[in-house]
């Protein structure tokens, strides 16, 4: 046990906290779409444990993202992760019909 106050100071109330307050640090992608970054991490921290090879892929979707923000090519690189996404819902939803 601690005594400091400190929200880092405690296991996994840092990460409660950062649940209870989004949108704390937003970092610019393209001219529409902001990255919520510390709920960004808080995903891949809670997917460590569960599947680690799916959170080092988020990992490097967030810093992808990020790179394409600084060299510009946010719209293009946000356009494309955004079709990855929906096409994998895709096949996870035609996947869970063809299981009933």
């Amino acid at each position: 046990m601690t005594e400091s106050t400190d929200v880092s100071a405690q296991e996994n109330s840092v990460w409660d906290f950062i649940e209870a307050n989004p949108k704390m640090i937003g970092f610019p992608v393209s001219d529409k779409q902001g990255l919520d970054l510390l709920n960004a991490l808080r995903d891949v921290y809670n997917m460590i444990e569960e599947n680690p090879e799916t959170a080092a892929n988020m990992l490097t979707m967030i810093v992808t993202v990020m790179v394409s923000a600084v060299t510009g090519s946010g719209n293009e690189t946000i356009e494309e992760l955004l079709v990855q996404e929906a096409m994998h819902r895709f096949d996870n939803e035609a996947k869970e019909i063809l299981n009933d």
